[in-house]
């Protein structure tokens, strides 16, 4: 990803659902930042414990943590960045920091770095999300042509963590669908086989989920229906019990 390192701070916070909080970060340093980033995503550097300042070198001796992070949304006007922060499931770094930051608190931004999706030619998408990677979702739906077959799952543990999606209402052959569910690994996989069940030809299928969901899918995807790995981007974007520095986590 792009190397290039800016400095934040952060703008408002709200609580947008009980398990994410919407951060808007702004600086005059975003004046050049792509504005057609949206599902794509960006390094966020955090102060290390007990400072204020952020260590922007990422070669520094003691760089500072930094956890991945998809854009909601770009405001070129502003100079701001919308970011959606996962709390109140486990702890960690970033989900520690993103539940007390407050208006002034400072950050760092690097990237953007490439969507894990860059393909929008194919005719049929089969696309599988949680919430932490609902807003790469959120970003792809503004990006595939509205004659495209897409069936989108988002799973969750609690409706109220249900959120708008950037939908455009004249792409009409675009399905989302939430499932609200505590046992995705038995649930998500009935809708996926499902779906995939119903297609006639291959859909092009993108997933951003837990890390052993998305060897589960895989397997399935590539095993009970042939689908060739060239015809699925996946992404772990987390670790049941393990945060990014492969530390457990509580």
């Amino acid at each position: 990803m792009s190397r290039k390192v800016r400095r934040a701070t952060v703008i408002s916070t709200t609580a947008i659902a009980p398990h994410l909080k919407r951060l808007v970060v702004g600086s005059d340093e975003f004046h050049d930042f792509p504005a057609d980033q949206q599902g794509a995503y960006v390094k966020v550097l955090l102060p290390h414990a007990g400072q204020d300042e952020v260590e922007i070198d990422l070669k520094a001796a003691n760089p500072a943590p930094k956890r991945s992070y998809t854009i909601r949304a770009i405001d070129t006007i502003n100079h701001t960045i919308t970011l959606d922060f996962v709390v109140n499931q486990h702890r960690g770094i970033a989900t520690d920091w993103a539940k007390q930051a407050k208006l002034g608190d400072k950050l760092a931004i690097a990237g953007p770095g490439p969507k894990k999706l860059d393909d929008f030619s194919h005719s049929q998408y089969l696309m599988i999300a949680d919430l932490t990677s609902v807003n790469a979702i959120n970003g792809y739906l503004q990006q595939l042509p509205a004659t495209a077959d897409v069936d989108v799952i988002i799973h969750v543990t609690d409706s109220q963590d249900i959120i708008k999606l950037d939908t455009i209402e004249a792409h009409t052959k675009h399905r989302i669908k939430w499932l609200v569910t505590t046992e995705p690994q038995i649930e998500l996989v009935e809708q996926v086989t499902h779906c995939l069940n119903q297609y006639m030809g291959t859909p092009l299928i993108f997933m951003g989920l837990e890390g052993s969901l998305v060897r589960t899918i895989q397997n399935l995807a590539k095993e009970q229906f042939a689908i060739p790995s060239a015809k699925i981007v996946c992404s772990a974007y987390w670790k049941r019990g393990i945060d990014a520095d492969g530390k457990p986590t509580l």
